[in-house]
């Protein structure tokens, strides 16, 4: 007993003497970001939609809006094309596809991975859904872009995946 009970005062002195004079136990020193270093990061956020895209007979297409402004389609790929056309920005851009894998999803799989034409790597991953007629609902998912500069920017995503008859 007499030894827990010298292990739990030297626990306490020991934490007491990690504290520092300036701040109040239980508060974070004020951290200063200058806004200007996030701008790799606020760039890559599409700040507009692809407008509308059309899919001839027995062609297959995957569309995934911004979760947060479903107004926004921010990507679109025919199935089996190699490529995809995304909003990164302000700027309407072909990505070229680098990596195919996960689940089977149609015509496409739930995990994908593009490089974009300033070297921008663009993963896309999603969560099948609900069928539909002629295609089927992505539940959830997510664009990921990673900047020249290392910056990454988590975009959530809904979407369908849907073929012409």
């Amino acid at each position: 007993m007499k030894f827990a009970q010298s292990v739990l005062i030297a626990g306490v002195v020991a934490l007491g003497a990690c504290s520092s004079g300036g701040e109040k136990p239980g508060e974070a020193a004020p951290v200063q970001v200058d806004p200007s270093t996030l701008l790799p990061a606020r760039n890559v956020v599409p700040t507009g939609g692809l407008g509308p895209q059309q899919l001839l007979s027995k062609e297959c297409g995957l569309f995934l809006w911004n979760k947060t402004d479903a107004s926004q389609l921010i990507f679109f790929q025919k199935a089996q094309s190699g490529s995809a056309t995304m909003k990164i920005g302000a700027q309407t851009v072909t990505v070229s596809q680098t990596r195919n894998t996960g689940e089977i999803f149609g015509q496409f799989l739930t995990d994908q991975g593009f490089v974009g034409p300033a070297g921008e790597q663009v993963l896309v991953s999603i969560v099948p859904g609900d069928e539909l007629n002629g295609g089927q609902r992505v539940q959830s998912g997510r664009l990921t872009i990673t900047t020249g500069e290392r910056w990454t920017t988590v975009i959530p995503v809904l979407g369908v995946r849907a073929c012409q008859p």
